[in-house]
């Protein structure tokens, strides 16, 4: 058999890890990144529409551009959106956009555009994904990683619904047409089984087409990655993907928490040979990356092209809110993610809570979304509170959860005014599913004051519901819904019931 570390493989190894370690040296955040790109972008615009309608020439200052451009969340912004979709040029960027992200378009009145520029993705997607890989290289130098190939579950693109045009996909297909030679060379599937549309054809081909390579790491949400792998291991038999690609090393994640998960990869991955690295990425944008071995915060990148703004939770829906620049964050508080970036969206409001745990250098972590939190009565928990308790539950109960949905349940009259349903799917169910729901109530009640004060001092939310469901629940409702996108996750917590009611009927069925 050939060593797969002799010859041209090993030199190409160590050339690649040199380079990347050298690119993750370059970043260190800084707040004077942020200045040189908002006056940046306002050069660089200055013959776009959009300039010409806030009257840019006028803007001198940072506080100058917060006055004049107001806050905008994506229905705000469409308008805009829509023009450059139909290819008109100079909106809001020089020249025409090229591409668009979208996450959805069953019925394009409900479909969102995202505009892709060549700057956006070269400052944005392409830099960023090289000093992200550089940071796992440089923590760990003695990677071979690049001796296998990353497993990258990708999607699709369709038409343009105004031009015809094949130009609007999910952000993963359009990093995997655009992407560098190298990028294509080091993954897997094969561009024509990533591009298939019906996603339980395309995980079987997948699954087909590389059981016998040497797959070295993952790319995906952890819902997802886990949900493949299980298929992967239904499909070979095997007791443990180790046994399948036993050189994988490394799971790279993004979208959501890992820690709800990891009980599924530690049986999936047993030992402590694979790494869990994470990534906080968009449509709109990269942002941040995992840049040590074995934490839960990310260094924030601050000269990618994109300007942030952060706006107090507590200030969040307010006529005129505080919004803070990056030299005002503090550590430890819930913000409000505005962006500006180079396809120009302008303090879009990208509906995430993040959280920074240090300034020297800044390190964040995502903490919620703007759209999915429960505030019955003044407790205000959102998924990072609902994540955590059910981690802590599951501990005590020798469970494993894979997902869950929350909302919650309001009552006529004064006494009790509501209280908490939850939806869980399980991989091995707790035995007592009333004590499991005392112990989670305890947990929520640790980790939140304010909904620990009004269980058990004003006693206004009462004694929570838990359903138990089967395996592949969530599955089946977000196929329903057509929601099988990679940018689609479960949404866990909403102060809303439409979404649990529909898992409801399903279970009743």
């Amino acid at each position: 058999m050939i060593n797969p570390l002799s010859g041209p493989k090993r030199i190409v190894n160590k050339l690649i890890k040199t380079y990347l370690i050298l690119k993750s040296h370059l970043h260190q955040p800084s707040y004077k990144h942020q200045e040189k790109i908002i006056f940046g972008l306002l050069e660089k615009c200055k013959n776009t529409v959009f300039w010409k309608r806030y009257g840019f020439e006028n803007i001198t200052t940072i506080e100058d551009f917060q006055n004049t451009v107001p806050i905008s969340h994506y229905k705000d912004f469409e308008p805009w959106i829509i023009y450059m979709l139909k290819g008109e040029k100079n909106i809001t960027y020089p020249g025409k956009v090229e591409r668009f992200a979208t996450s959805s378009w069953t019925t394009w009145g409900n479909a969102k555009f995202v505009p892709i520029t060549r700057d956006n993705l070269h400052e944005s997607h392409f830099k960023w994904g090289l000093e992200f890989f550089g940071m796992y290289v440089k923590n760990n130098p003695r990677t071979q990683f690049f001796q296998g190939k990353a497993m990258v579950i990708g999607w699709w693109f369709t038409k343009n619904p105004y031009t015809g045009e094949n130009n609007v996909g999910f952000i993963s297909a359009i990093l995997q047409k655009t992407a560098p030679w190298i990028g294509q060379h080091f993954r897997e599937p094969s561009a024509e089984v990533s591009y298939m549309e019906n996603r339980d054809e395309k995980v079987q081909r997948i699954i087909e087409e590389t059981v016998d390579k040497n797959i070295t790491c993952m790319n995906a949400q952890p819902s997802r990655g886990s949900n493949f792998l299980y298929k992967v291991l239904e499909y070979t038999g095997k007791k443990n993907i180790l046994e399948v690609w036993p050189n994988f090393e490394v799971f790279f994640r993004w979208g959501m928490a890992i820690d709800l998960y990891k009980p599924q990869f530690q049986a999936l991955f047993p030992g402590n040979k694979v790494k869990y690295y994470q990534a906080y990425n968009a449509s709109e944008w990269f942002f941040a990356s995992q840049d040590a071995n074995f934490t839960d915060d990310m260094l924030l990148f601050t000269k990618h092209g994109v300007f942030y703004e952060f706006i107090p939770f507590e200030e969040y829906g307010k006529e005129n809110p505080i919004v803070l620049t990056l030299k005002d964050v503090e550590i430890d508080k819930d913000y409000v993610i505005l962006i500006t970036n180079n396809s120009w969206l302008r303090r879009y409001v990208l509906g995430d809570t993040v959280k920074f745990t240090t300034l020297k250098p800044r390190r964040i972590k995502i903490s919620g979304r703007t759209k999915y939190y429960i505030d019955v009565v003044g407790e205000c928990v959102t998924s990072d509170y609902t994540d955590r308790a059910l981690l802590e539950a599951c501990k005590k109960t020798d469970t494993i959860a894979t997902d869950y949905m929350l909302a919650p349940i309001t009552y006529s009259g004064w006494n009790i005014r509501g209280a908490y349903e939850r939806v869980i799917e399980f991989t091995k169910a707790p035995k007592d599913e009333q004590e499991f729901a005392n112990i989670l109530d305890k947990e929520l009640c640790n980790i939140n004051s304010y909904y620990f004060d009004e269980r058990y001092d004003t006693k206004v939310l009462g004694e929570p519901m838990v359903h138990i469901v089967r395996q592949g629940t969530f599955y089946e409702w977000m196929k329903s819904k057509n929601k099988l996108g990679g940018q689609h996750k479960v949404p866990k917590v909403s102060n809303e019931r439409k979404n649990i009611d529909e898992v409801l009927t399903i279970i009743w069925l």
